[in-house]
Order: structure tokens, then sequence, then C-alpha cells
């Protein structure tokens, strides 16, 4: 008679589900791909691994006595699975009677607290019971799990396995690869994998994550017809984000959501560190909005932690979104460094309530605001075009007794340039300022002379503006123009072609006391070039070198294209000059080194090849090109020689003498 095949389908399960396919076949569900090691009981062993037996007999012939269970004062042999056994397991193929050891006695044990040693077994079932609810200690356990059936010989069940399979939370101790293990046990001694073991499973993947056998522990749950509690959707999130598999995790999320099952905090707090550190702040802003929406908060630390990361990738709607909900309100107070990037992020937006905002946080801290702050606020807005905060920023910076820096005032040109502002405009926005009782910066002044000379190249007429606005300087900033001011409007004059102002502003520099710098000379001289008067300009030009300065690259290039087109003396002294041309100062070092070569040589008695016998080992078109050279530096140096050997300007001083009228001519 045949027997009648037996089908374990979905509806087998969920009619009998302490029912496996272990009573027909031996298989497991785990498949052993591998050789696990198995998680420790106690102190590692170079022993055989063996199993707990709780079936009586010669194994445990030595009664247990609690008051002796930690003296190591008796010499004894050690136990059966004492050192390296984590298997609950009473199956007798895993278990082999105990043979004694001959040689030297082991006198270790490992050491079970005292207070767990007068505990009845009930005592420590809930004991264990406490462990697994709250937080589950690998080593506690073990220490309970050792007394229970090593020591008292209580039979495991899937309650033990499912302690120590919770215990592997550990994040230092704990293995995906020991979990592996214990389930592959359970398989074989027939004890059947309830769903609070399988979710524990799914609890320690959270923590150390393995796709393969978390997918098994899934697929198992769906076999048997048993449902994924909402831990056990947070745990398998949990699992994905540690794998870094985010967009899988936010699948998972959402689904969980369309299910009514609430995400906790911990795990949404996972999430939004994660997207974090990955940079994914677009996310972090939905996931964070619509958690508000939904009404529920949100650590300080998460709030604090996001908005630092806004600063730092420069993610300006999430900085706004939480510093409008958190800082605004008063439940946060961000580091200073914090304020900054928001800062940058609203200058950059041109967002001015953003700017204030942040501003009236410092004041309220306590916190004074720094040249970097201050910068910021004028940049939001100048961004933002609104001129006249911006220098009202400026005047209310200096009034802080903060020095204005060229970044304090460059964002303010480059705005008043690219928007073609009237100068007269800025002006007048000045004035109103002034007439509000307030203080103005000098550095804003220079601002307005800085845009009537990049106006000059277009229009020469700004000169008789930059004059006046000069004229009626001293209403505005009674200390009266400094250097920079008088540079950009020569400058000005001298883009404009426009001597006579210009030679105007240097009398004033001269009787008002303001010393000029290099940037005056220069701007001077190629002034005098441009007129045809290369005599003032040199004279300039000597006084510049008394002054130990020197002229910028650009200066010099500038003077050697304006003399190559003259004849003049002193066009050709400008243009031959060491100190503007880097041949000619290069030839002039190397005769000072021939020199010093030729008297070192004389000294130490050596006579060098004459040039004449050197030639003679030359081809024609050598000595040709030779020659040709040596008639060049020759008549530099003749050149240079003549003007060294010139009278009047070698002795010639700025001011008091009769060559200093044929300056301003």
């Amino acid at each position: 008679m045949s027997r009648r095949a037996l089908v374990l389908d979905g509806l087998w399960y969920s009619l009998c589900p302490s029912f496996t396919a272990l009573n027909l076949s031996r298989s497991t569900a785990f498949p052993k791909s591998k050789v696990y090691p198995p998680p420790s009981l106690s102190s590692p062993s170079s022993g055989s691994r063996r199993c707990y037996n709780t079936s009586g007999g010669d194994s445990f012939k030595f009664p247990y006595t609690p008051a002796h269970h930690n003296d190591r004062s008796e010499p004894r042999e050690p136990r059966d699975n004492e050192y390296r056994d984590v298997r609950l397991s009473a199956d007798p193929t895993y278990a082999r009677p105990p043979t004694r050891r001959k040689g030297p006695v082991y006198t270790r044990t490992h050491r079970v607290q005292d207070d767990l040693l007068g505990k009845t077994n009930e005592g420590l079932e809930s004991r264990l019971q406490y462990a697994m609810d709250n937080k589950p200690n690998i080593r506690h356990i073990t220490q309970i799990l050792r007394l229970l059936i090593r020591d008292r010989h209580v039979q495991p069940n899937a309650r033990h396995y499912k302690a120590l399979i919770l215990a592997n939370t550990d994040n230092e101790r704990g293995s995906p690869q020991l979990v592996r293990g214990l389930l592959e046990e359970m398989e074989n001694n027939s004890i059947t994998a309830d769903s609070g073991t399988l979710h524990g499973a799914l609890q320690v993947l959270a923590v150390h994550p393995d796709y393969l056998l978390r997918q098994e522990i899934l697929n198992k749950l769906r076999d048997r017809w048993l449902t994924l509690s909402p831990a056990g959707w947070h745990f398998v999130a949990a699992g994905l984000l540690r794998e870094n598999q985010i967009e899988l995790a936010l699948e998972h999320v959402a689904l969980m959501g369309r299910k009514d099952i609430f995400v906790e905090n911990w795990l949404h707090s996972i999430i939004v560190y994660t997207l974090c550190d990955h940079g994914e702040l677009d996310e972090v802003y939905n996931v964070m909005r619509a958690r508000v929406d939904q009404g529920h908060d949100m650590t300080h630390r998460l709030w604090m932690h996001v908005l630092a990361e806004a600063g730092k990738q420069g993610h300006y709607p999430m900085a706004h979104f939480v510093w409008r909900r958190m800082v605004e309100l008063g439940y946060m107070h961000p580091l200073i460094e914090v304020c900054d990037d928001v800062l940058r992020m609203a200058a950059k937006a041109g967002d001015i309530e953003m700017a204030n905002s942040v501003f009236r946080y410092l004041r309220e801290s306590g916190i004074p605001p720094e040249r970097t702050q201050y910068e910021g606020l004028v940049e939001t807005h100048v961004a933002a075009g609104d001129l006249p905060a911006a220098f009202e920023a400026l005047c209310t910076m200096h009034e802080a007794q903060i020095p204005l820096a060229d970044s304090s005032t460059e964002r303010v040109l480059a705005h008043m340039i690219q928007s073609k502002v009237d100068r007269r405009e800025a002006w007048q926005i000045l004035k109103r300022l002034k007439n509000a009782k307030r203080t103005i910066p000098i550095d804003a002044v220079r601002v307005i002379a800085d845009l009537c000379e990049h106006d000059a190249h277009d229009d020469p007429s700004v000169v008789d503006d930059g004059v006046g606005f000069y004229k009626e300087l001293y209403t505005l900033c009674p200390e009266g123009a400094d250097v920079r001011v008088y540079n950009a409007l020569i400058r000005m004059c001298r883009t404009a072609r426009n001597r006579e102002s210009g030679m105007f502003l240097v009398k004033e520099m001269a009787s008002l006391g303001v010393v000029p710098n290099g940037v005056t000379f220069e701007s001077i001289i190629l002034m005098c070039l441009d007129a045809g008067n290369f005599r003032s300009g040199f004279m300039y030009f000597q006084d510049l070198m008394k002054r130990d300065a020197r002229l910028s690259p650009e200066t010099q290039g500038e003077i050697r294209e304006i003399c190559a087109r003259s004849v003049d003396e002193f066009a050709m002294r400008l243009q031959y000059h060491p100190f503007i041309r880097d041949d000619v100062r290069k030839l002039d070092e190397e005769l000072q080194q021939k020199q010093k070569e030729k008297e070192a040589n004389e000294r130490a008695g050596r006579h060098p090849v004459p040039p004449a016998v050197r030639r003679l080992n030359m081809s024609d078109e050598q000595r040709r090109d030779y020659n040709k050279e040596r008639r060049k530096k020759k008549r530099r140096r003749l050149a240079i020689e003549q003007n060294m050997r010139e009278e009047g300007w070698d002795e010639w001083e700025a001011g008091g003498n009769d060559n200093g009228s044929t300056k301003s001519e």
C-alpha cells in the first residue's frame, strides 16, 4: 500500500506552528556552508568543543555545592565545556561522556557573581528574563546559563537560546556567525525557534549586519506565516542602514508608514545621522519636515548635529529650517562657528531677516560680533540690493571700534560697478547717514573714490565729481582723507588724462602732510610720462628710490612702453634704469660679479685666459655672435656710466630748489 505524501504548506504551519520539517528530515533551514566559531560561555581554551548534557549519569558525578563554586583552593580537573562551550544541547550526538585526563590538574575556574550562587533556579530564570528584557549582557547571561545548565543540570529550552542570541547584541563581543550557529543547533536538537527567538536574531543583525542570515530569517518567518512585529520592522531597517543600503532602508521605512507602523525615535535618529554622513541633506530636510509635520519631536543633539552639518555642507534650506524652529525660539544655543556658517549662507542667499536673526542671537548671548560677522551682514545687504543698509552696516562696524579691511568693502564696490550705481547717489547715501548722526568711516568714502576711478575709463567728466566729493569730504569725515583715498583720486585723474586736477591733489597731500607711498609715486610718474614730462617723471622716480621703494612689475612695463616711443634723454634714462629693465639689472650684476672675480684672481695670482685666446678656438659663426653680444653689452655699460656721470640729478632733493619747480610743469 503506497504512502500518501505529506504536504507542508503555509496552512499546515499555521495550524501546527510547533511542527517542523525536522520531524521528517534532519535537513536544516540554516545550511552549514561554513564552520562558524561558537560564542563563549567562559574563557577560551584549547580543549575540544563539547556540549552540555542533561541526561545524568557519569557526566555529573561531582555534586554541586554553591558555597564552593568560586573556591579555587581545591585542585580539580576541568569539567566538560567549561572554557569554550555554548551548546545548550541534550542531543547524544553532541555530547560525549567525559573522560579523565592524565597529567597535572587544572585549578582555574570562571568566577561567577556571588549574588547568583545563592539564588534558586526560579530566581536565576527571573534574572535571565530581566537581562533579556532590558540590556542583554553576554557575560552576565553566560554566567546565569552556566549555573543553570552546567552546574544545576537544567534542560536547555528555547528561552535559553533566545537569551544567548540576544546577548550577541553586544557591539563588541557579538557576532552574526554565533547567532547562525545557535539557530543551527536549535534545528539539530529539535527545538523550534519561535517568533521571539527569530526577532531576537533580527535584533542582533541590526547591530552586526549579515544580509544572508537576515534574508533566511525573513523567509523562515514568511514560510511559517509568522508576522513581522513592529520591532522586527525596525530591526530590518536598522540592519539595512548599517550595510549602507540607504535606498532600501528608506523604502522599508516608507512601507512601515503605509502599514501605520510608527517609526521610533531611535530609528529615525539613525536614519538622519546616516544621511548626514553621506551628505544627503536634501533627504534629511524631507525626513525632518515630515517628522515635524506628524507632530513628533526630536532630540536637541540631533537638531544640533543637523544644523552643524548643514553649515559645513552649505545647505541653506536645512539650516534655515533648524534655525527658525529651534534657535529663534530659544530651544538651542549653537556655537559661534555654526553661527558663522549660517550667516555666510544667509549672505549668499541675500536673506536679511536671517542675518539679523543671527546678530540678535549673538547680542542676546553676550557675544560681541567680530569683523567677519559684520562683513557677512554687509554682504547680505549687498546681495539683497540694499546699498544704504550696507553702508549703514559699515558705519555700525566703525562705531563698534572694529577696523575695516579691504574685504569689508570689496563686495560693496563690486555691487556698485555691476549694478552701475550712480556715484552721486552713493555720495548722497553717505550724506544722509551723516545727517542721521552716524559716524562715516573713511573706507566708505574710499569705495566711492574707487568707483570714480572705474567710471573715469568711460566718462572723463567724472573728475569734476571726484574733486567735488574730495572738497566735501571733511563734512563727512573730519579726520580728512588718507593716502588710499588720494591714490584712488590721482589714478582717476591719470585715467581721465586730467593732469591739472591730479597735481592739485598732489599739492593737497603735501600741504596737509599726508605721506605718500609707492602707489602714489607710481601714479604721479605715469601721469607725468603720459603728459610727456619725462624730466618730472624721472625726478619723482628718484624720490621713490630714495625712499627704498620699488615699482611694481605692471608699472615697470608701462614705463618701458611709454619711454620706448620717445628719444628724450630722461626717457632713455628711465627706460634703461636697472630698476626698470631686468636685463640691465642683470647686466650690472654680471659686471659686478666679473669685477669681483677679477680682483679675486689678482689676489690669488691666477691669470685667466684672455678673450683673444678664447676667440681663437671659436668658429666664425660663434665669433660673430660673441662680438655682437660683446658690443651690445658695451653700449649698455657706457649708457649706464654716462647716466652716473651726469651732474645735477644725483644731488636733487624734493622741494626747496629750482629743480623742484619743474615737477609741476
